[in-house]
Parts: structure tokens; C-alpha cells; sequence
């Protein structure tokens, strides 16, 4: 089948679905895509809320928590201590499925049922406004991020010490700015590096020490 150029029912934009991918639908016996790619991307994401922090009422003791749920959302929410504890059942939510109602219809009647952990930061030292996050310590809006220490407003860090604005960053010491820069001291505004120090605006450097704007 050649190509065809659709509307999205979501944005209305144009996107074209190519002869391969027909090919492969039919192979998984699926149906062509009534979204353009980015609205099937923002469809699945919907279920990762990895930066948004709400303030809203624990659903087990009714005590203030941080969530990644609104508190306008309708399901339980329990905070991190009352989730993983023994104060309630999960068995107890438990139900048979019925053949002859549609699988998504049984789904969202169970997820309206079973509470919701309100949010992932493991471990945390003084870091409670973090998610997805394990045993990082004095951090304050990090995300995706593990063992970092006193670092603000960063995603996909891990092991990196009094930094802030970092994305996709690891070991890094007293950085600001980066993105996708390892093993590095005292670097500012530079993407690509690694084992870099004292250096302000690089690109794709490797072992550069007190340099400016070089790539």
C-alpha cells in the first residue's frame, strides 16, 4: 500500500503515514493511526507526570502531601509512607473480569478503585519536592534524578554536587547549565562534554580544562 496523507482528529494537522508502516500494521493486524505522531506521543505521556508537583489531601489519613495527581483528579491518592505500609489491603480490591464487557471500561473501573501512590522520591534527605527520584539529599525540583547533592531544577541527573539547571548530566561538581556533560568540575552553558573543568560555553569537548567557547 503507498503512502497517505491523513488529517489528525486531534490537532487537525496533515501527517503522512508511509508504505512500511501500512506494511507493519497489517503484520500486527492493528489499524492505521488516526493521530499524527505528536498527539500519540502526548497520549502516552499523559501517563507520566514527571515535573508538575500539586499539594493535595493523603486519601488514607487526609494529612497534606505532595503528589504528581491535581487534586482535582477523582482517584485515591496515598502518600509515600501509607502506600507502601500494611494499613491497607490491596487484596481487597481485587475483581473477576467479565468477558463481555470491553477491557479499557473494566480498567478504568478498577483504577478508580485501587489508590495511587502519590509520588516516587525514595529515600529522601531534605529533598521532598523531587520525583522519580532516589536518595538525593538538600535537592529542591529535581526529576529522573538519584544521589545528587544540594542541586536544583534538574532532570536525568545522577551523582552531581552543588549544581543547578542541569539535563542529562552525571558526576558533575559546582555546574550550572549543562546539558549531556559527565564527569566535569566547574562547567557552565555547555552541551556534549565530558571531563571538562572551568570552562564556560563548550561543545562536544572532551578533557578541556579553563576554556571558552570551543568545540
Amino acid at each position: 500500500m503507498e503512502k497517505e496523507n491523513k488529517i489528525c482528529q486531534s490537532c487537525k494537522n496533515k501527517f503522512t503515514i508511509e508504505s512500511d508502516d501500512f506494511a507493519f500494521y497489517e503484520k500486527m493486524k492493528v489499524p492505521a493511526p488516526t493521530f499524527c505522531p505528536d498527539c500519540r506521543s502526548q497520549r502516552r505521556m499523559a501517563w507520566r507526570n514527571e515535573r508538575s508537583l500539586y499539594k493535595r489531601k493523603d486519601g488514607l489519613t487526609g494529612e497534606d502531601i505532595i503528589s504528581v495527581f491535581s487534586p482535582d483528579k477523582p482517584f485515591a491518592v496515598y502518600g509515600h509512607e501509607n502506600w507502601w505500609s500494611d494499613k491497607w489491603d490491596p487484596m481487597d480490591y481485587g475483581q473477576g473480569y467479565d468477558f463481555a464487557k470491553p477491557f479499557f471500561a473494566q480498567f478504568r473501573e478498577l483504577m478508580a478503585k485501587v489508590p495511587f501512590l502519590a509520588i516516587t522520591n525514595i529515600n529522601p534527605s531534605n529533598s521532598e519536592y523531587c520525583s522519580f527520584a532516589d536518595g538525593n539529599k538538600d535537592c529542591y525540583l529535581c526529576f529522573a534524578a538519584g544521589y545528587n547533592e544540594r542541586g536544583s531544577y534538574m532532570t536525568r541527573v545522577g551523582f552531581c554536587k552543588d549544581s543547578l539547571d542541569l539535563l542529562g548530566c552525571s558526576k558533575n561538581e559546582l555546574c550550572y547549565d549543562n546539558v549531556n556533560c559527565n564527569d566535569s568540575y566547574g562547567l557552565y552553558f555547555s552541551q556534549n562534554c565530558k571531563n571538562c573543568t572551568g570552562s564556560y560555553f563548550l561543545y562536544n569537548c572532551r578533557s578541556c580544562n579553563n576554556c571558552i567557547g570551543c568545540v
